[in-house]
Parts: structure tokens; sequence; C-alpha cells
């Protein structure tokens, strides 16, 4: 069963927050982690990065055929059952 995270802004009022959840969440284990809105929380700084000019410069000694035979079996392992 997969579930979606849920996000929400609230006010606590008296020190006291409710959350209602969806009814499928009921009976589950689940994570409650609380945070100032106010408060960044740390970000990766982002740069203009021109990635074209390292297109093609690769030297990993492999044919093609090697590259994509690797590619397939990285992807293979995306398909299997984990849970």
């Amino acid at each position: 069963m997969t579930m979606e995270a849920i996000r929400k802004i609230v006010t606590v009022k008296d020190n006291v927050l409710t959350v209602v959840l969806p009814e499928e969440y009921n009976n589950t284990k689940v994570e409650l982690i609380i945070l100032p809105v106010g408060e960044e929380i740390s970000k990766v700084e982002e740069k203009n990065v021109d990635y074209s000019k390292y297109y093609g410069t690769l030297k990993s000694g492999l044919s093609v055929e090697q590259i994509d035979k690797q590619l397939k079996h990285l992807r293979s392992e995306w398909n299997r059952d984990i849970s």
C-alpha cells in the first residue's frame, strides 16, 4: 500500500495541534516532523552551469555496446520488488 505524504501549514493554539488524517492512515504508523515555518531549511545553491560544454567528454574506454549493456543492467534493478 502506497500512501502520499501530507504537508500542511497550520497555526498552533494554546500549545495544542490537532491533525485529522485520511481514513487510509487509520491504524498505521506515521512519522510526524514539526518545523517552524519561518526558519530556512538548508538548500542546495543553484548555479547556472553550461553543461553543454561537457558533452562528449567522458573517456570511459567502453564501447557503445558495453555502455548500453551496463545501462540496461542498471535499469533492470529499478524493476525489482523491494517491499
